[in-house]
C-alpha cells in the first residue's frame, strides 16, 4: 500500500522537548481537530523523547513518568484515538536516548508489546 501523503501530525520535541505531559499532549490532539488540520490529513500526535522514567520497571517494561503522565499512556492514546487521531511513540534502538532516558535495544520484543498494549500506532 502507498500512501499519497507521508504521515502527517505534530510531534513535541521541538516545541516541548523534556516539558512534556497528558496535558499538552491531549490538547495539541484538540487543537489539530479544531483547527481543522485533522481535516487535511495531520492525523497524528506524536511523542518524543522524555515521557518515560530514567529506568525500566522490575519487569522489564519502560513506565511512563507518573508526574507528567498520572493516567498512563493507555488513557492518553484512548482520547487521542477517540478524536479519529493515531497516537506516535518515540524510542530509540540504542540502549538509551538522546536525553538519556531508556531505549529498546535488547527489548525491542517487550517495548513493541507494550506499546501495542498501550494501543500506539506509529
Amino acid at each position: 500500500m502507498v500512501s499519497l501523503t507521508p504521515p502527517l501530525g505534530w510531534n513535541s520535541w521541538n516545541t516541548f522537548g523534556e516539558d512534556i505531559n497528558e496535558e499538552v499532549v491531549m490538547g495539541s490532539a484538540d487543537i489539530l481537530i479544531e483547527s481543522g488540520l485533522a481535516d487535511c490529513g495531520y492525523n497524528y500526535i506524536v511523542i518524543d523523547d522524555c515521557w518515560a522514567l530514567k529506568e525500566r520497571g522490575e519487569d522489564g517494561r519502560m513506565v511512563p513518568d507518573p508526574v507528567k503522565f498520572p493516567h498512563g499512556m493507555k488513557y492518553v492514546a484512548d482520547y487521542i484515538h477517540s478524536k479519529g487521531l493515531k497516537f506516535g511513540m518515540y524510542s530509540c534502538a540504542g540502549a538509551h536516548t538522546c536525553a538519556g532516558y531508556p531505549g529498546s535495544f535488547d527489548h525491542e520484543f517487550i517495548d513493541a508489546k507494550t506499546f501495542a498494549e498501550w494501543g500506539i500506532d506509529y
